[in-house]
């Protein structure tokens, strides 16, 4: 045994042990031995579980960390998503609602001007039916004489089918305002709050209440002229409306539709100039205006601006004298260029073509626009004479009557004289 080598005895019965034996070879009791070669083992056995689990460990940890970043960051983007589309959701119920509110707003507003424009449809026939009845008093006794017209409702046939054929028209110059026209003049025609007026001649006036008791069980026979005439003028107000713009735009120093008349009219005096031709005109005027009723001249009075239509054309009229059935047409035939002046007298109607004289507006304008304010002058007095003429025919027909019974009186008192020689001849 070599020095420094410890025996090793059997604690159980005190025999040695041989080295290297893990029994007692004399009791057979196991003994432990630490420098066994197994010792190793046992104490990699016992360290090994704790460092595989050590290392484990960060491995766990790391994968629960990834799948709570994974849920967080998909919680994160379903929060957005779904925070995105609420949000689109939203504005289109907005965008939805707004434009059901706005639609709803417009169709207010639609109905409300359908109903609004209903109302004015039905108060323009109202007006139009007062006009008709207005007229028919007037032209009662023309119908009588000229119709043989014995009755209202033979009145109301005979007007009515006027009207339809075309003999008849009527234009309307302001909202109350009407012109009712046939191949032999025109009449102006006015709707009052209680009286309905026409002024031709003379002045018709008639109340309403008058009116209602005579035509009022006729309203259905005048509907069709009432929807026909509101037709026409709805539709030459339109063609007015479009036209005005281009008209307007053309040159705003043109003359207006009355002035260019008054040139045209002006243009057919006598005289070698513009000047002298509006001095012709303004003679007759001023003796128009400074003489008596007795002293006027039937057939040498200007008696002032008329409108009319003669198969489907407007045109205006001056008239000549106080009867007007000797008067001057003149067409202005829209936008057109071209103005035409026609003259009228009996025998002589709007069917003859062959005395109307055509012009260039342009021309008349470039004449007389240097004369504008004699023209406005004359158109003036043209219309204060048309308003003078009932009056003035009064007082000529007043003074001859007063004068035909003068006469009547000098002639009885020239035939008693007489009769009294004769019986004084006699006596003797």
């Amino acid at each position: 045994m070599k020095t420094g080598d410890q025996k090793k005895f059997c604690p159980n019965c005190g025999k040695p042990i041989e080295e290297g034996k893990a029994f007692c070879g004399n009791c057979g009791k196991k003994v432990g031995i630490k420098n066994d070669k197994r010792q190793p083992q046992k104490i990699v056995q016992n360290v090994t579980p704790k460092r595989v689990q050590a290392q484990k460990l960060p491995g766990k940890k790391s994968s629960v960390g990834k799948i709570i970043g994974i849920c967080v960051l998909l919680l994160l983007v379903g929060g957005i998503t779904g925070f995105y589309f609420y949000n689109q959701h939203n504005d289109s119920a907005a965008i939805v609602a707004k434009q059901k509110k706005s639609g709803k707003k417009n169709d207010l507003n639609i109905n409300k001007k359908k109903a609004t424009k209903k109302s004015s449809s039905k108060k323009d026939d109202s007006k139009l039916l007062w006009m008709l009845m207005g007229y028919m008093a007037y032209a009662r006794k023309n119908y009588e004489e000229s119709q043989n017209v014995s009755s209202t409702s033979e009145l109301v046939d005979a007007v009515v089918k006027d009207f339809k054929d075309g003999t008849l028209t009527a234009t309307q110059n302001s909202e109350s305002a009407y012109t009712v026209s046939n191949s032999y003049g025109d009449v102006d025609v006015t709707v009052k709050p209680s009286e309905v007026k026409v002024t031709n001649d003379g002045t018709t006036v008639t109340s309403k209440s008058d009116l209602k008791q005579t035509f009022n069980k006729y309203t259905a026979k005048m509907a069709p002229v009432v929807k026909k005439i509101s037709s026409s003028i709805s539709k030459s107000s339109n063609t007015a409306k479009s036209k005005k713009t281009s008209k307007d735009s053309k040159n705003k120093a043109d003359f207006s539709d009355e002035e260019m008349v008054v040139a045209a009219y002006i243009d057919n005096a006598d005289g070698n100039t513009p000047q002298d031709k509006i001095n012709t005109i303004k003679s007759i005027l001023e003796k128009d205006n400074n003489s008596d009723g007795d002293q006027i001249p039937t057939d040498d009075y200007l008696s002032g601006v008329y409108t009319g239509s003669y198969q489907g054309k407007s045109y205006y009229s001056i008239a000549s004298n106080l009867s007007t059935s000797h008067y001057e047409v003149i067409y202005l035939n829209g936008d057109s260029d071209q103005c035409a002046t026609q003259a009228v007298a009996p025998g002589m109607g709007l069917d003859e073509e062959s005395n109307k004289k055509s012009r260039s507006k342009k021309d008349l304008i470039n004449k007389y626009k240097a004369y504008k304010q004699d023209l406005d002058e004359i158109l003036n007095q043209l219309k204060d004479n048309k308003s003078r003429m009932s009056a003035i025919k009064d007082e000529i027909n007043k003074k001859a009557d007063d004068n035909s019974k003068s006469d009547n009186s000098d002639h009885d008192s020239d035939s008693n004289s007489s009769n009294q020689d004769e019986d004084t001849d006699v006596d003797y």
